[in-house]
């Protein structure tokens, strides 16, 4: 630290930089002849140039966001799509990834995306293996590199989809500070940015130092203040609104007792009912007015609604159903944020030292601690299953006993739903400290150009995840118990419509909740590399090494989500267990460089990269990973390059030993024609035809009452929410990956100064993943158990895979321990085209007397497939050119054919001017792949940013810039209004910002 201090006050000669040349689509460095370390490989070399798809872009690409991370800056690249990022505040069903911000290349998702920092690991913040771009130190980023394809040889598991390499300035010199702000055209989101950088020499030029410290401060950004979304959207059938409602799922009321009170008593035209003589049957629910009242809803014609419109509860009758406030912004939850809040702090420092002549020591540490907090939706108590109401607790409507004494069992409870609107708002708070330090040696064998290094380091990263105003369980059936309709300071909870409920009462049954994650990595590694001997066309070189890392993980939960028996006593909120483990694994890796052809007619270089690697895993065992790359330089201005990669991806140790929990899982609605839904739903397609009678018997199998599954007029109606257990699995097999790729360079064979610095790389690719490790879903599971596909279950046994992962209530809902597995799945094939042209061109030099340059750069990317296979055995669909489906939660959901990033620069001595044009192709609605039934597709999106800087001296820069100039509205994709994919688009609108920098 003293002599990172030190340099801070000794500006020296810059360094050279090993990030290359940003503008350059090879990355080539100003000293060619220096040896460096290609990404994708383990071998330096004089040349720059990499034999695998590889794009390189300056920092300047995260700075024209206009945001403070770079997750923002990757997603608008054409070979990412939207991974998680500054719109992520949701609750996950493990809490463990809300706030992070991920970067998924091809869609294939964050975990398959390795991301690194100058050649080596960071830590991740995910148990899933991906590593949060929240703590990237931005000030120190010299450019990014980023390789299409599998390179586990060279960097070990992860890396199926790619790599993403953060190359860090290394010619700092003397202190830099800066200052960034940022707002939206709609006055919220506000971001704000100080860092302090500092580098240079020490002990007369053996010592090299950098440091820099940086705070972030990035405030909510809202949604009702965009016009492209509505002030409120309704959801239908939403039965969880302020007022309540109660259902009576297996034991209802008689019709002659409904008809006594709405006929009778409020003077309505008598119900009859479609169901045998049971109205509620089939799921109509009776709901509470504010004077003790009653109306039906769902499912029944709609009568007696005494509910008000007002801006914090409205509700439309459509004639058989009440439709609440499904997403009420007058309450900020989920949804109501686009721009999630952060605080942020960040430190990085490195310090290079020459020991001797020949080594050299190395030290570097990266620090960032941050915040997120978000404001969720208020509690809906139909999320779970589990609020039931005493049949004479205190408050409920006289008229609602009398209905309540019709039923077959007069004195059970009842089921309620409602949301807890006059509670509050719910909230989740994410608090993050992720470290790292790392030691290492490098120095020369003494051999010809032969070096070693050594490096080691250790890693942390520990998640706090809090959830506040989630309501207890036990506290609120202690009130609803309580034959006086309170306890202690609570006096009157009365729940039986939208009525206000005092502090006391709102401040007894809510409760605060508090999940801890601590990782840690160790690594590892010893490589030696450099010329092994001479051939006709050149050096052989090599690399060779072992490591060793291991990833460990703690989960421990909160008492209140992890309730003996396996329950929740925070409704809403999923149950939680907690868990840990750790992965080891020991590595031994090779690479070979060998030139076979030079100096021919056609043929100035041709050689080929080999590499192997093989990984000893104490979870799956041992794995090999290979790889064949060449290279061909055709001639001056041509170069071919390709190859094949076998890459793998070890199972993480969240997917290993995740926390079991609970989690909202959709089934599909059951009907005569669709096979969707629940199959012992007496409306289920199921249960008609020459299997009926094996579909009964699997029903009662699994643990539903002979009475319960009924005939088809009063039989039992399902849901098409489940509520499974998911978790880790410790006996899961890695995924393997398959790369192939060819590609060419192209130089400008021109010497005319309009055209004699253009470049052009074009390179096709196609990856495959197989075995990928994925959730079976519950409506996969059921489908699979009751043989709608006609193999998986022929017999309809109850012994069968799939239905051993289901289980039933005597009242016929799935529940726990129904499950939903972590399984080797599915095959993921996505293939397409990357291009890359850079031109620049000296106005003095082409006649034009002003000066400066002018410069253009476009990075197209056209996607040919994106093919999914589910399951072993099922229809694969190719889900390129469509938008909203996802093969995990944070992989994105758009897979244009088309998408461009094209900027157009001016700059001179002083001033610099960028327009950058973002475009993405329109796209169909994931559903048409396989479906003559889906929503409208989205048309072709062309959104424009403008930035500009001002160099006053040497020492003094401004900048300031607008992102999405034109206010581009994002596009819905869906039948719900105001459905947009804010990952990939701008949600947030206009943007501008400014900073200013000062060198000392």
């Amino acid at each position: 630290m003293a002599a990172m201090l030190l340099a801070l006050s000794s500006p020296a000669a810059a360094q050279d930089s090993a990030a290359g040349d940003p503008s350059s689509s090879e990355g080539a460095t100003s000293e060619p002849a220096k040896e460096i370390v290609v990404t994708g490989s383990l071998i330096a070399r004089p040349d720059y140039q990499a034999n695998s798809p590889i794009v390189s872009v300056g920092d300047d690409v995260v700075q024209n966001t206009g945001q403070l991370t770079v997750e923002r800056a990757l997603t608008q690249l054409p070979q990412f799509a939207g991974g998680l990022g500054q719109s992520n505040t949701a609750t996950t069903s493990t809490g463990l990834s809300g706030g992070q911000a991920n970067a998924s290349l091809r869609g294939l998702g964050s975990k398959r995306t390795l991301i690194l920092l100058e050649g080596k690991r960071l830590q991740p913040s995910n148990p899933d293996g991906s590593v949060d771009l929240n703590t990237i130190p931005e000030s120190v980023i010299g450019n990014i590199e980023v390789i299409t394809g599998g390179a586990s040889t060279t960097y070990g598991s992860d890396a199926t989809a790619g790599v993403v390499n953060f190359r860090v300035k290394r010619d700092l010199s003397g202190l830099t500070l800066k200052g960034f702000t940022g707002v939206s055209n709609y006055g919220d989101g506000v971001n704000h940015r100080l860092s302090a950088t500092g580098g240079g020499e020490f002990a007369d030029g053996r010592g090299r130092a950098i440091l820099a410290l940086d705070y972030s401060n990035r405030e909510r950004a809202k949604r009702r203040k965009r016009p492209w979304y509505p002030d409120r959207t309704y959801e239908t059938g939403n039965a969880a609104n302020p007022y309540g409602s109660a259902l009576f799922s297996g034991n209802e009321p008689t019709l002659a007792a409904v008809n006594s009170v709405f006929a009778d008593k409020y003077g309505y035209a008598p119900f009859v009912a479609s169901n045998g003589s049971r109205l509620f049957s089939g799921g109509a629910q009776i709901g509470f007015n504010n004077d003790g009242t009653l109306y039906t809803a769902n499912n029944a014609p709609v009568v007696n609604f005494r509910g008000v419109e007002s801006d914090d509860a409205f509700f439309v009758d459509s004639g058989n159903s009440i439709f609440g406030p499904s997403k009420q912004f007058k309450f900020n939850f989920i949804g109501g944020d686009i721009q999630s809040q952060m605080e942020r702090y960040q430190a990085f420092g490195r310090v290079d030292y020459d020991l001797t002549d020949s080594i050299s020591a190395y030290a570097q540490f990266n620090y960032t601690t941050y915040s997120q907090r978000s404001i969720v939706n208020t509690t809906l108590s139909n999320n779970i299953y589990l609020q039931n109401i005493p049949y004479n607790s205190y408050f409920v409507p006289e008229d609602l006993r009398t209905i309540l004494a019709s039923r077959a069992d007069p004195t059970a409870d009842f089921q309620f739903y409602k949301a807890w609107n006059a509670i509050g708002n719910r909230g989740q708070t994410y608090d993050y400290d992720v470290w790292q330090f790392l030691f290492g040696l490098t120095g020369g064998v003494g051999i010809g150009d032969l070096t070693w290094e050594l490096y080691g380091s250790r890693s942390s990263s520990k998640f706090r995840n809090g959830q506040t105003g989630g309501l207890s369980l036990s506290r609120m059936e202690a009130l609803l118990a309580s034959p006086t309709g309170g306890l202690g300071d609570c006096q009157a909870f009365n729940i039986f419509g939208d009525l206000p409920i005092s502090e006391a009462c709102a401040n007894y049954v809510k409760r605060d909740t508090l999940n801890l994650t601590d990782m840690e990595q160790d690594n590892v590694q010893a490589t030696i590399q450099g010329g092994l001997i001479d051939l006709p066309a050149g050096k052989v070189r090599f690399a060779a090494g072992a490591g060793y890392r291991s990833n460990s993980f703690d989960f421990r939960s909160d008492d209140a989500l992890n309730q003996p028996g396996g329950t929740s006593d925070i409704i809403g909120f999923a149950v939680l267990r907690s868990s840990a483990g750790e992965v080891k694994v020991n590595e031994f890796f090779a690479e070979l460089l060998v030139p076979v052809l030079h100096d021919l007619p056609l043929v100035k270089e041709l050689s080929f990269d080999l590499g192997y690697r093989y990984s000893d895993y104490n979870s799956i065992g041992g794995a090999h990973t290979y790889k064949g790359d060449f290279d061909w330089q055709v001639f001056d201005q041509l170069r071919l390059r390709g190859g094949y990669n076998r890459a793998i991806r070890a199972p993480s140790v969240g997917e290993l030993f995740a926390p079991i929990s609970t989690g909202s899982s959709s089934i599909g609605q059951a009907a005569p024609n669709v096979i969707a839904g629940d199959p012992c739903d007496y409306r289920s397609s199921y249960r008609r035809g020459p299997n009926e009678a094996q579909v009964r018997a699997l029903c009662l199998a699994q643990g539903m009452s002979p009475g319960t599954y009924g005939t088809t007029a009063a039989g039992f109606i399902g849901t098409s929410q489940v509520f499974p257990l998911t978790g880790g699995n410790p006996d899961l097999d890695e995924e393997t990956a398959d790369t192939w790729s060819v590609g060419a360079v192209i130089s400008s064979p021109f010497s005319s100064p309009l055209v004699n610095r253009m470049s052009l790389s074009v390179d096709w690719y196609k990856i495959k993943i197989s075995d990928a490790i994925g959730v079976l879903q519950v409506a996969q599971s059921v489908q699979y158990c009751f043989n709608a596909d006609g193999a998986s279950n022929p017999t309809y046994d109850q012994n069968n895979y799939y239905c051993q992962l289901l289980a039933r209530a005597p009242e016929g809902t799935l529940e726990p321990p129904t499950s939903q597995p972590l399984l080797n799945l599915g095959t993921f094939q996505v293939s397409g085209i990357d291009a890359q042209f850079d031109w620049r061109v000296g106005l003095d030099d082409v006649g034009i007397g002003v000066g400066g340059d002018v410069r253009l750069r476009t990075i197209v990317s056209y996607l040919d497939s994106f093919k999914v296979q589910a399951l072993p055995g099922a229809p694969t669909y190719d889900y390129a050119g469509t938008i909203g489906f996802s093969i995990e939660s944070n992989a994105g959901i758009s897979h244009p054919k088309w998408k461009a990033y094209t900027t157009l620069g001016y700059s001179d001595e002083h001033f610099d001017m960028t327009f950058i044009w973002r475009f993405i192709d329109k796209m169909k609605h994931s559903n048409s792949v396989n479906s003559s039934n889906a929503p409208a597709g989205i048309k072709t999106y062309h959104a424009f940013d403008l930035n500009f800087e001002y160099r006053f001296d040497e020492d003094v820069t401004m900048q300031m810039g607008v992102s999405n100039l034109f206010n581009k509205a994002p596009p819905t994709y869906s039948n719900v209004p105001a459905t947009y994919d804010s990952s990939t688009y701008d949600v947030l609108g206009r943007n501008f910002f400014m900073s200013i920098e000062k060198r000392f």
